[in-house]
């Protein structure tokens, strides 16, 4: 913002304030060139004042912008973002009293003058009881900060953003007034939120989506007192893992009208209802599910074997070139050289292709072989000479399964935390682990496994029944199976199948 001196000053986020009342002053001072002080302040004092600029444009013909170049942001607010929709009025008074005058910089004047406050991305650590002065603030943005916990807030607060914070406690006095509640992308769990009940009573509309609930009672008892609630958000959240998720939340809290950004239906509040009627209890956590995988295709795979196919075909052509030299110095016949032919098809021919996939508990489970038949993709490129596809470009996995045979699917502990699963004690929510395994992703990895050697043929009579030097009468010693000749296994790279929109439900 262009200053007294014309220069702008900037706000420093790598020394970023720790409480609310520091971020305030410096985006104070950063947007408007105000220096918040403990100055006393007297209203009749600033409107008199005010008189005197009013005076200055009209008796004087000056205009008091010249007198007092204090423009704001260029563009409007574009530059540092909407911090708050009192920006222009404060930057009215501020170009008519200057930003030195002693009332604009009085805290007494400036904590109650807002009512909207944005203060994203500052590094505040703490709500501290500065909050408590913003008599008249009803909406505020404290969202992607350091915030641990909700100790203050204004009293007469209406809304509350606060996303993307490591938010576990909300400790602060009881709010009445407050009616919506945003606090998605944080550590709210059971605790959390019923605290979040407990002081916010008056709630209309709370968004806890991709947080830490985990339990449908931990879920329904807090909020069902909330009369007022009419929009829940917990997508995102372990708890919509569970079995019948939302008919249960719908059964205990019929005063819902959206549940997860979807509206409830006539149809869903009849099934509610219906349950309601027949007094089933809230069905118990089950300890474990199956979880399957279902591959349709690979498509794109030259990309990550065009690498190793590149190093095969070199140390093969270099073998070739060492044999060919060999045997013109023996004087023996030369070798032909290799028709050229695509080099991925020639080093790869013979080979296959094996999956590896992580599982919540962070093992890893590998699949059967996909083979990669050469005369199969010379086939399928005969078979549409017009536009032949690249050999070994795209893999079908519909028939994919586990390495001994058995289809992808694989028992995943869901139980609560300190619970026993197959003689083991929980060391972690086993329906957290699994709802951030979802978020993040499947993790999978490639890899490919070169053509076998050829067994080396037998020389002739190595199948009689002994040796001819044996002596009659003694028993000749069972040669031992060759055994099968093995290659190891080159790993291609991975990529992270996403799964995050099945956390979310469509309005279908």
């Amino acid at each position: 913002i262009m200053g007294m001196a014309g220069t702008r000053t900037v706000l420093d986020t790598k020394r970023a304030p720790k409480t609310f009342g520091e971020a305030f002053a410096a985006v104070v001072l950063d947007r408007a060139g105000v220096t918040v002080t403990n100055a006393p302040f007297r209203r009749e004092d600033m409107d008199h004042e005010l008189q005197q600029g009013q005076r200055l444009d009209g008796f004087a013909g000056d205009d008091s912008r010249d007198v007092f170049d204090v423009q704001g942001p260029p563009n409007g607010a574009k530059e540092g973002g909407v911090w708050s929709e009192n920006a222009e009025e404060l930057m009215a008074l501020v170009r008519q009293l200057g930003p030195r005058s002693r009332h604009l910089s009085s805290e007494q004047f400036l904590k109650p003058f807002f009512r909207h406050l944005c203060l994203p991305e500052l590094s505040i650590r703490e709500l501290d009881d500065d909050v408590a002065r913003f008599a008249k603030l009803t909406f505020l943005d404290v969202s992607r900060n350091g915030l641990a916990a909700v100790d203050n807030l204004p009293p007469n607060l209406k809304f509350l953003k606060a996303y993307n914070n490591p938010l576990g406690r909300v400790c602060c006095k009881p709010t009445p007034s407050l009616a919506f509640f945003g606090a998605g992308y944080s550590n709210i769990g059971s605790e959390g939120l019923d605290q979040i009940a407990r002081r916010f009573k008056n709630l209309q509309s709370l968004d806890l989506g991709y947080s830490l609930l985990a339990g449908l009672q931990d879920l329904v008892t807090p909020l069902g007192p909330l009369q007022r609630l009419r929009q829940l958000y917990v997508a995102g959240s372990p708890v919509c893992l569970l079995p019948f998720y939302r008919l249960q939340t719908l059964r205990w809290l019929t005063q819902l009208s959206m549940l997860d950004g979807v509206a409830v239906s006539d149809q869903e509040q009849a099934d509610a209802q219906a349950l309601a009627t027949s007094g089933a209890p809230l069905r118990p956590r089950p300890p474990s599910i199956r979880l399957g995988f279902h591959m349709h295709q690979l498509t794109g795979a030259r990309a990550i074997l065009d690498r190793v196919a590149k190093s095969i075909v070199a140390a093969k052509r270099a073998a070739e070139a060492a044999a060919a030299a060999a045997a013109e110095e023996a004087g023996t016949e030369v070798p032909p050289p290799a028709d050229p032919m695509d080099h991925i098809l020639e080093a790869c021919g013979g080979g296959a292709l094996k999956l590896r996939l992580q599982l919540p508990d962070g093992e890893w489970a590998s699949s059967s072989e996909v083979r990669m038949d050469a005369e199969e993709a010379a086939a399928w490129a005969a078979a549409t000479p017009e536009d032949p596809p690249p050999a070994f470009d795209r893999f079908f996995l519909k028939n994919l399964r586990t390495e001994v045979g058995e289809a992808l699917y694989f028992e995943v502990d869901i139980g609560e935390e300190g619970s026993e699963s197959n003689g083991e004690v929980l060391q972690e929510d086993g329906l957290v682990r699994l709802c951030t395994w979802i978020r993040r992703g499947v993790p999978v990895k490639f890899f490919f496994r070169p053509p076998l050697p050829s067994m080396p043929s037998e020389p002739e009579g190595a199948a009689g029944g002994g040796s001819a030097g044996a002596s009659e009468g003694q028993d000749a010693e069972a040669s031992p199976e060759a055994a099968p000749p093995t290659v190891e296994e080159v790993e291609l790279g991975g990529c992270v199948i996403g799964l995050g929109a099945w956390l979310r439900r469509s309005p279908n």
